[in-house]
């Protein structure tokens, strides 16, 4: 009996150095073809990406003296569906109404998205296959004068055949988040870990983050542990989770009507007022305690409002977490982009002038004056 044993341990050892020798012969190959070489480089040449952006976003900091501070400048990026992005630079002395926007308003349904950035940041772009790009804003100019059109756009990034620009992303928070979530057209969510940042960028792909074929990605954006995102639809549904509780594939986590879809993610903190626009203007005001937390996929969420006022034709083309200075950026109808107080619009619950709004967007901590036009 105890010859038989030793004979096992024998073997198992010897399957072990077997093995053992496999896996070594298998690295000297990678090595001397260089192929290890190469992922070692990626790795190096991607950490050495993550630190150029932190010494510029430090090197931007500490630049700004307290009297450069008062007249910082901020970077509103209104972009479309064909990957046409505006870069306008606004800075306190920008009037309410920033400009006139002209061109395709709503490629195939698909309006025009704002987004606020720093003239530092690095973009993600994000194309509704799941394909990405990056890119440094400073490499998009900024457009000059009050009136603009989409035609004569910059196109930093051209989208592939089929494709349509769905997100920008700016990536200063690369080097300290834990994910990148996404959610897509239908309401389906999904959490990619930022360790894998590196093989993303390199394949230039992160995935729709979609369910069913018809289904597209949506937006995206960077965000920890414990933190809380919410989700929006055009007709009202509202769901909020704490990253921890999204899924690492893409599942229904949001179950919407076949006529609704997506219309705004967000993250945002326990002390935030939650803003939600509809498509008239009217702003609806939430403390975010009130946002209940759902933690399984397949849920219908919150209602916004009541079953009437959505058959009366109520529909929501945003959402913001706010704070106190924090300026809204309206996108209307009618092309006027205008900036707004985010407080004062809470507390009258609308934008003024009144207009048919598209899109929202939300500059932090800029206290814009109300527009007056």
């Amino acid at each position: 009996g105890s010859a038989l044993m030793i004979l096992k341990l024998v073997a198992n050892r010897l399957r072990d150095l077997s093995e053992r020798n496999e896996a070594l012969l298998a690295e000297n190959l990678a090595l001397q073809d260089g192929s290890r070489v190469q992922e070692y480089e990626r790795r190096i040449e991607h950490l050495e990406y993550q630190l150029a952006m932190l010494k510029r976003q430090v090197s931007a900091e500490a630049g700004a003296a307290p009297a450069e501070s008062v007249a910082r400048t901020a970077v509103l990026l209104v972009y479309n569906a064909l990957g046409r992005v505006l870069r306008l630079d606004v800075n306190p002395e920008t009037p309410p109404l920033v400009g006139l926007v002209r061109g395709d308003l709503a490629h195939n349904g698909d309006f025009p998205r704002i987004l606020a950035a720093q003239p530092q940041d690095d973009l993600l772009f994000l194309f509704s296959n799941g394909r990405i790009q990056t890119l440094p804003l400073a490499q998009i100019p900024v457009a000059a004068g009050q009136a603009w059109d989409f035609a004569s756009a910059p196109l930093p990034e051209e989208p592939h055949a089929g494709e349509t620009l769905v997100a920008l992303l700016p990536l200063r928070q690369l080097p300290f988040a834990t994910f990148f979530a996404q959610v897509s057209r239908r309401g389906c969510l999904k959490k990619t870990p930022v360790s894998l940042s590196q093989s993303i960028f390199t394949n230039r792909y992160l995935g729709r983050g979609a369910v069913q074929k018809s289904d597209k990605a949506f937006d995206l954006l960077l965000c920890n542990k414990g933190e809380r995102l919410g989700v929006i639809s055009y007709e009202g549904r509202a769901l909020a989770m704490l990253a921890d509780d999204l899924p690492f594939s893409a599942e229904e986590t949001l179950r919407l009507s076949a006529t609704d879809f997506t219309q705004a993610f967000f993250s945002y903190t326990p002390s935030q007022t939650l803003l939600f626009f509809t498509q008239n203007g009217k702003v609806l005001q939430r403390e975010a305690p009130a946002l209940e937390l759902f933690k399984s996929a397949g849920s219908r969420g919150q209602g916004l409002i009541s079953a009437p006022r959505l058959q009366q034709g109520v529909r929501f083309v945003g959402a913001a977490a706010a704070s106190a200075g924090d300026a809204i950026v309206a996108l209307s109808a009618e092309g006027h982009l205008t900036l707004h107080s985010a407080e004062q619009a809470a507390a009258e619950g609308a934008l003024h002038p009144a207009a048919s709004i598209l899109s929202i967007g939300i500059l932090p901590g800029w206290g814009a004056k109300e527009s007056s036009q």
